[in-house]
């Protein structure tokens, strides 16, 4: 039974990798309509093409054997193909800075909001927070001395009501060393506690630690705390990259992974429940939306870089150089994949260990 929910997590692991893709591709899918740019094909996965149509604008959907990702193929984004002269005003190459800019971001802005409503979903589900009930007195500690017991709930510090946890830690922290009141319920009678706080650290400590229950969240906070979560991972992300470059941050602490390695961290969050595995995919998604954005090809932050000269120069780089960028850019590729994929077998990543 176990090995079989193991192989079920990957399935999961396999399909939320997948999404991920997916939804970047259709990112670029509906920016490039939007812009009026052809796209001549969407497919979801890949490998042989199994069922497929063709749309009144001409667009061929389908699907292909393999179910993993999808990709776009959208007319005059390889600057060598052969455009159609009835078609010379949808090429992408012909479309004006902003449409051709639209459409290259288009996949990283869809990847960051799917993060937003996978961030929704989890926070529907409910989020475990602490509340002020005390669920561990330590001993010899100040509340240990004073009688504090497993299940008390306290509701003041002296004059001070409180209401969650956060109100009590702070009003504690704020009396290092002195002598306070609190008032608890107990087996649902009142009882003033009287207790002298240890100092550690310039702060208040009185040794217990509180209980933490599972709560429901009411729609505006959960739309809330879903952008509010959005951008503090966001922050995270900047803050990990500038580390990076700047050489606070080892190589070996920000090591590639490869696909191998990213399934098997997928799995592992699948088997910590299916809430976590949603707050991982979208974790996840907003970790590829900024990867994409780096400048090299061809990722989207190099075909940005590109469109960014070409905008500045106002006129196309040579070939020569697109093939030169290019070619760095999948050694570069390439180079990241293999060190990931000998790091992912030799020193696995383990999410219990992080």
């Amino acid at each position: 039974m176990e090995n079989l929910n193991v192989f079920f997590q990957y399935i999961l692991a396999i399909l939320g990798f997948s999404l991920i893709i997916l939804v970047h591709e259709t990112g670029h899918f509906l920016f490039a309509k939007v812009s009026g740019i052809y796209v001549e094909e969407f497919f979801i996965g890949f490998g042989p093409k199994l069922i497929k149509f063709k749309s009144r604008g001409g667009t061929t959907y389908g699907i292909s054997a393999f179910l993993l990702g999808g990709y776009n193929k959208i007319l005059g984004l390889d600057r060598n193909e052969h455009i159609p002269e009835d078609k010379k005003d949808k090429a992408f190459c012909n479309k004006p800075f902003g449409s051709k800019l639209l459409t290259t971001v288009g996949g990283v802005g869809m990847n960051a909001v799917f993060a937003v409503i996978l961030i929704g979903i989890f926070l529907s589900m409910g989020v475990f927070a602490p509340v002020n009930v005390i669920d561990y007195v330590q001993p010899d500690s100040p509340a240990d001395i004073n009688g504090f017991k497993v299940g008390d709930r306290v509701i003041a510090l002296d004059d001070n009501r409180i209401e969650g946890w956060d109100k009590f830690s702070s009003l504690t922290k704020n009396n290092p060393g002195k002598k306070v009141t609190y008032t608890v319920i107990r087996n649902g009678q009142e009882l003033k506690i009287k207790t002298k706080l240890d100092n550690v650290e310039g702060e208040g400590f009185l040794g217990i630690s509180p209980k933490v229950v599972k709560k429901k969240l009411g729609f505006l906070e959960i739309v809330k705390g879903s952008f509010v979560m959005t951008w503090q991972i966001t922050k995270s992300y900047i803050e990990l990259f500038g580390m990076l470059f700047s050489g606070k941050l080892s190589f070996a602490e920000a090591r590639p992974v490869s696909p191998v390695g990213v399934i098997s961290i997928f799995q592992q969050s699948a088997s910590m429940g299916f809430q976590n595995f949603i707050l991982f995919v979208a974790l996840v998604s907003l970790l590829l939306a900024f990867g994409n954005l780096i400048p090299i090809l061809p990722l989207d932050g190099g075909h940005v870089a590109i469109l960014l000269v070409e905008a500045i120069r106002r006129r196309p780089v040579s070939k020569k150089f697109l093939e030169i960028y290019n070619k760095i850019g999948i050694v570069i590729l390439v180079s990241l994949l293999a060190v990931g994929f000998i790091f992912d077998i030799i020193s696995p990543f383990n999410l219990q260990n992080m």
